[in-house]
């Protein structure tokens, strides 16, 4: 950064910003926080950045996910799960995970802390008590108002006291905590590898005469999969040449299996957990289903972009001012499985290639290499030694 003075090592030799990213979501879970996780450790390390990921130790046994998901990570305890908001969350809590992270902020060294999920009990805590230098908090979650919550709220307003910058991925994760605390944020959105999506179509996924509808996420009541089998028994009569696949794994799955009529079972293939055939699941496709009851940015609306495809979707909370990408979405006219299942229907009977294209396009925007850049020159900038940054104050309103 311009007119920054160099860090200097024990030797005096100008040594590179070093990065400590929070997170409770990490790998092997899956999700969105992932995958901006990884991929802004894979951009800032491209970039000469040092950065080390601390997060927990989920009891799950299973090993899903990239190859590189354990560079550069410090598990520091045992992360527990707990059910919240119609979603599954972990928090990484105990004297032993307090211990190892103090010890890991002190081997660290770091000069700045990037805290997700800032106001979850956990490690965000552990980063927000312990560590004494700059901290920037990303927000990724939009949610309904609740009373507790405003109960809560002196905490809140606690953490984001102790924020030297917030980045929200949108306009509905930045107004969802707004409710409860008063901050300044920088609208930031979330990234993805647009080359990775662009894959051909895999026979183990298709069938002769068939199109396929794909629902791609974890099976929890947030996601809405129980409105993507619904809204199919309502498509399939009309549409015998459609099937359905359902990607991920989760709590609603044996539900999820009963409620498909025995007529149509034939027709609904249930994937289970999947990471490295996504892809080639989507390049088989020919529309994506997000049938989400809320929603703070949507990641997979931009993969699903840069796999070619159309996206149809309930106006589900935070969809309004979730992004700019949203406008090339196919929105039901409400949030019921009936309205759903007539957009999907509208949808494949239609020329969706100027969507398509757009989509496309809407992707490359998105790609972590422009997106990163601006994360990157905000830690710069939250990192620069005061007297190096003249007219920066805290982003944050006490």
């Amino acid at each position: 950064m311009a007119g920054q003075a160099p860090r200097r090592g024990e030797s005096g030799l100008p040594r590179p910003l070093r990065v400590g990213i929070v997170a409770e979501s990490y790998f092997p879970t899956l999700g969105g926080i992932q995958e901006h996780v990884r991929h802004l450790r894979n951009l800032l390390s491209d970039r000469g950045v040092e950065v080390t990921i601390l997060t927990g130790r989920p009891t799950s046994s299973a090993i899903l996910g990239p190859a590189d998901a354990e560079q550069g990570v410090i598990r520091v305890g045992r992360a527990r799960t707990f059910r919240s908001g119609g979603t599954f969350s972990q928090a990484t809590i105990g004297p032993l995970a307090a211990y190892n992270f103090r010890r890991a902020l002190r081997e660290g060294q770091f000069d700045l802390l990037n805290i997700h999920g800032p106001c979850d009990f956990g490690l965000a805590f552990w980063g927000l008590s312990m560590f004494r230098g700059p901290k920037v908090l990303t927000l990724h979650s939009c949610f309904a108002d609740a009373s507790w919550r405003h109960r809560v709220a002196a905490y809140y307003r606690w953490v984001f006291r102790r924020a030297a910058a917030v980045i929200a991925v949108s306009e509905a994760t930045a107004q969802s905590m707004g409710r409860y605390a008063d901050f300044q944020s920088t609208i930031i959105p979330n990234g993805i590898e647009a080359a990775y999506w662009r894959a051909r179509p895999a026979p183990q996924y298709l069938r002769p005469g068939m199109r396929n509808l794909v629902y791609l996420g974890r099976l929890e009541e947030r996601n809405g999969p129980d409105v993507a089998i619904e809204a199919f028994s309502r498509i399939a009569p009309a549409l015998p040449d459609v099937r359905l696949l359902v990607a991920g794994d989760g709590p609603l799955r044996a539900e999820l299996q009963a409620q498909v009529p025995p007529d149509l079972r034939s027709r609904v293939e249930f994937l289970g957990a999947v990471y490295a055939q996504r892809p080639e699941i989507l390049a088989s496709s020919s529309v994506f289903l997000l049938p989400a009851r809320a929603v703070g940015f949507s990641i997979m609306v931009l993969e699903a972009f840069a796999a070619g495809l159309p996206v149809v979707a309930l106006p589900a909370l935070g969809t309004d001012r979730a992004g700019q990408h949203w406008a090339n979405v196919v929105v039901a006219k409400d949030n019921s499985a009936a309205a759903f299942a007539d957009a999907v229907i509208d949808t494949l009977g239609r020329d969706q290639s100027e969507r398509i294209a757009r989509g496309r396009a809407i992707a490359e925007a998105f790609d972590w290499t422009r997106v990163g850049s601006r994360i990157l020159d905000l830690f710069q900038r939250v990192a620069a030694p005061a007297a190096q940054r003249p007219g920066l104050r805290s982003m944050v309103a006490a």
